[in-house]
């Protein structure tokens, strides 16, 4: 379940100061705020009416403020602990239901963001191109291998390198045949930027997988995936782990969802693969 407290906490920085307001009354009283109306609310924090109804919109675009209440309803035996940051005298224990917690969020929310029509539209880029460019920066490298490693074992053709001239040379010796996948967080990674815009003015189609849809790069790209990034929104960014297991989620989701288009086929590049590893494995003892 998506955790509504935590959606509020890692948003405040964006939300006016009267939102800022309502947010703080929330997170600190929210099993009081499930039996209140909007009129009791407004009058203890003090606001509008008005304004706790656009808030409420904001986290429940449906169901508005009565939806909020159940929500906060729902998450009534949840340890305020949990939402806290990583603290120096946390035990192992808190640690592991402090980042579970934070991991489980970034998958529901990356579920919510990353379009099933986003991953058909990539996917169809996939199947026409023979030769996929991966690149990323930093962190963002890593998810580029990962792409690499899977899509190798079906049978694609990937490519994938950190240093930004070295991509920019194969994609224009191969732009009739290539497409482009570029992994930035933030989208704003001027050699990502640097080399979407290479393979835009090449005609090469472009997916982008960001948590930023309005960055430089996303406004570059044939399809945009999303990813979560609201865990790492807080005063604690420890070495970009939730959006990297965002990222290795939503490559995960492309993966499978290409894989089971040729289900059987795939299967057995798979059993070869594992097939061909087990002997390396054997020659080398």
């Amino acid at each position: 379940m998506e955790s509504l407290i935590f959606s509020i906490k890692q948003k405040l920085p964006e939300l006016t100061k009267t939102e800022q307001r309502i947010a703080n009354f929330i997170i600190e009283h929210p099993n009081e705020v499930t039996t209140m109306s909007v009129q009791d609310l407004s009058e203890l924090i003090p606001t509008s009416s008005a304004s706790i109804v656009r808030f409420s919109k904001i986290f429940c675009q449906s169901g508005g403020f009565s939806e909020l209440k159940m929500k906060l309803s729902a998450e009534g035996d949840l340890d305020k602990e949990i939402y806290q940051e990583i603290a120096p005298d946390d035990s192992i224990t808190d640690l592991k239901k402090k980042l579970s917690f934070r991991i489980n969020q970034t998958i529901l929310q990356t579920n919510t963001k990353l379009t099933d029509q986003a991953l058909k539209d990539a996917i169809k880029i996939l199947k026409e191109k023979s030769l996929i460019v991966s690149f990323g920066i930093g962190a963002s490298h890593i998810t580029a291998e990962d792409f690499q490693q899977k899509f190798f074992r079906i049978g694609k053709t990937v490519i994938t390198n950190s240093d930004h001239h070295v991509i920019s040379t194969i994609l224009l010796a191969q732009k009739e045949q290539a497409a482009l996948l570029v992994v930035s967080n933030s989208g704003e990674t001027k050699e990502a930027i640097e080399i979407a815009q290479l393979a835009k003015q090449n005609k090469i189609p472009i997916i982008v997988l960001t948590h930023n849809y309005v960055s430089a790069l996303a406004k570059l790209a044939t399809v945009i995936l999303i990813q979560d990034d609201s865990t790492e929104n807080s005063s604690l960014r420890s070495a970009a782990t939730t959006s990297l297991i965002a990222q290795f989620y939503a490559i995960d989701l492309l993966y499978y969802s290409y894989f089971k288009l040729d289900f059987s086929k795939h299967v057995k590049e798979i059993i070869t693969s594992q097939k061909y590893i087990a002997k390396d494995f054997k020659e080398e003892d």
